[in-house]
């Protein structure tokens, strides 16, 4: 391409990435709704047929959720659709979707700060970010037990620091160094590559991530991302 086809492109992009994060928002609203009906009528039945339908609602919804990341990766091709993003508003929204899903047993403690925490990024692929780790965290608890998912957001200038952690068992030390590694995964349905689209989402803003953990003691997930120096004062 000469100059000006270039900046044709580029254009056509920016308008594709606005017009889908337009309709991703609705979609996301329709499928909050979903998600609450769903949960509210599986706290008020037994009726295992009715219990195994919801599980199917469920499962579709996350995969839905998969293929709205997919289509917002592709239309945001560019790094135009980089913007101010307040962190707290992404972990806002991944809580307010996931949190229809969480069994009654486990709790969720989110530790928001009072002041907004502005980094330069794609509120959409935060939203992926958290979403994934909140899952991830329910998952490693288990539905059946009881268990508490942490979610701090902290300054640690020039970094914001993230810390999902849950109270479930822990990674074994012969797991947890494989944890981000593409298609790695100890689960029987798992394709590995949740973990792994987290942190390479974490990177391509600039920041870093780790996990700690000990058998018996649950899992924490660490990401730095840096801050916009000016707006968080």
């Amino acid at each position: 391409m000469d100059g000006s086809e270039d900046d044709v492109h580029a254009r056509k992009m920016k308008s594709l990435g606005h017009f889908t994060q337009g309709i991703v928002h609705d979609i996301r609203n329709s499928l909050h709704v979903v998600l609450s009906a769903s949960a509210m009528i599986g706290r008020r039945t037994e009726d295992p047929l009715i219990l195994h339908h919801l599980t199917s609602i469920e499962k579709t919804i996350e995969r839905t959720n998969g293929l709205i990341g997919r289509i917002l990766a592709f239309a945001n091709q560019s790094e135009e659709h980089l913007g101010v993003v307040d962190v707290s508003d992404s972990i806002d929204e991944s809580i307010t979707l996931i949190r229809p899903m969480f069994p009654e047993c486990i709790a969720i403690e989110w530790h928001r700060p009072a002041q907004p925490v502005y980094i330069l990024g794609d509120h959409d692929q935060l939203y992926q970010v958290m979403l994934n780790l909140l899952r991830n965290a329910i998952e490693a608890i288990g539905c059946d037990n009881e268990g508490t998912i942490l979610v701090n957001l902290n300054h640690a200038c020039p970094w914001v620091e993230i810390r999902v952690k849950d109270t479930g068992p822990g990674i074994a030390p012969d797991v947890i160094e494989n944890v981000f590694t593409p298609a790695f995964t100890t689960k029987a349905d798992g394709n590995g590559f949740g973990l792994a689209n987290v942190f390479a989402i974490v990177e391509q803003h600039g920041g870093t991530m780790q996990v700690v953990s000990s058998p018996g003691e649950g899992a924490e997930f660490i990401m730095l991302l840096p801050l916009v120096p000016d707006m968080n004062l």
